[in-house]
């Protein structure tokens, strides 16, 4: 095959990492853990930290790109070789050949990018598709897990045919399963789990792991259920005790929900001392032809009409008398119920958020 970025570059309806840039308000040194506080340090004296944590608000640590120590192996879907931390390939290879004794079989896709290479991707779709696109779609540079190059993307070969497309590799569950189950024997996690977008702000990935070096913390990790995000206390305290509930649809998949569930916290994290008790969607009945003409009723000047409407609800509780102070919250109030409306043009458009509340 001839060059090309990895769809792992990108974010499109499986991952809403430049949206939740904008959630920067979320500070992960509150109620951050001494986990947390190690997985920040970067670079060390004997090289990298292997616990590092970069995601959409962790920036990779100066220095980093110096320091990791790269091997190179021959892509199976590009031209260009794939390239990995040296620890995270060796402990690579020892899974994969863990997986081919039973008989499962997977290869590498993408692993380590450089900020150099993101960014040339954020330039090159800017100029093309322009910047509200770029902000929906491509990771901002200097905020990849890949840029660590412990992160691996992992594609299937099944009956000897390489499965590599997202919509087709989901449809595998059963053989990621096995993978899945010898990821921490190795040092890795599964970084971005089922319905948990609340914390790790990307929706799920089977194909993406992620090593630290430590099969013990690995399995602790995998064993109480936890993403990254929640191990190291780097959650935003505000939600960190949500409970979260998508329901069943079909019209949207939990991706679909996911970048709906982006916007929402984007305009929650500026209510400076609320705190969000429970996340839901709403269900299908909820996000009909009447939602639909509702949304398009508030649509501005300009705006391009909308082809799918979504309904979300949130309990919370609202600050102290101190902090509600020149807001219209009730101090001290639990809130229940409380709706968002959001509308798009299509499946591959961006969720805008019209209004929320009781009306």
């Amino acid at each position: 095959m001839t060059r090309r970025f990895s769809r792992r570059s990108f974010l499109g309806l499986t991952s809403g990492a430049f949206g939740s840039v904008l959630l920067s308000a979320c500070s992960a040194g509150q109620g951050g853990s001494a986990n947390q506080s190690a997985a920040k340090q970067g670079i060390s004296s004997s090289g990298i930290d292997y616990k590092v944590l970069v995601n959409w608000e962790h920036k990779l640590p100066d220095g980093w790109e110096a320091n990791i120590n790269l091997v190179e192996e021959r892509s199976l879907l590009y031209d260009e070789p794939v390239r990995t931390e040296r620890k995270a390939y060796e402990a690579w290879r020892k899974l994969k050949e863990g997986l081919a004794q039973e008989g499962v079989y997977v290869e590498l896709d993408s692993c380590y990018r450089s900020v150099a290479d993101q960014q040339d991707v954020w330039d090159e779709f800017t100029k093309k598709y322009g910047e509200e696109y770029v902000k929906s779609h491509v990771g901002v540079p200097g905020y990849s897990e890949h840029h660590t190059g412990l992160a691996l993307d992992l594609f299937l070969v099944i009956d000897g045919r390489q499965v590599y497309e997202n919509e087709e590799m989901v449809r595998h569950p059963e053989v990621w399963e096995k993978v899945h189950a010898k990821l921490a024997d190795h040092g890795f996690i599964l970084r971005y789990l089922p319905r948990k977008a609340m914390f790790t702000h990307a929706s799920y990935e089977p194909w993406h792991i992620r090593y630290l070096d430590d099969p013990a913390v690995a399995r602790q990790i995998v064993a109480a259920g936890q993403t990254y995000e929640e191990y190291l206390g780097a959650v935003n305290p505000a939600e960190a005790g949500c409970a979260v509930d998508y329901g069943s649809s079909k019209i949207f998949s939990d991706a679909d929900i996911d970048l709906a569930l982006y916007e929402v916290l984007a305009e929650f994290e500026t209510w400076k001392g609320c705190v969000m008790k429970r996340f839901a969607f709403a269900g299908d009945d909820a996000c009909g032809a009447e939602e639909l003409a509702y949304v398009n009723g508030l649509r501005k000047e300009g705006m391009a009409e909308f082809g799918q409407a979504i309904v979300l609800v949130t309990d919370f509780r609202s600050p102290s008398a101190d902090q509600s102070a020149g807001t219209a919250w009730n101090p001290d109030t639990d809130y229940k119920d409380y709706t968002w409306h959001l509308g798009r043009t299509d499946a591959k458009g961006s969720w805008k958020l019209m209004t929320q509340g009781y009306a």
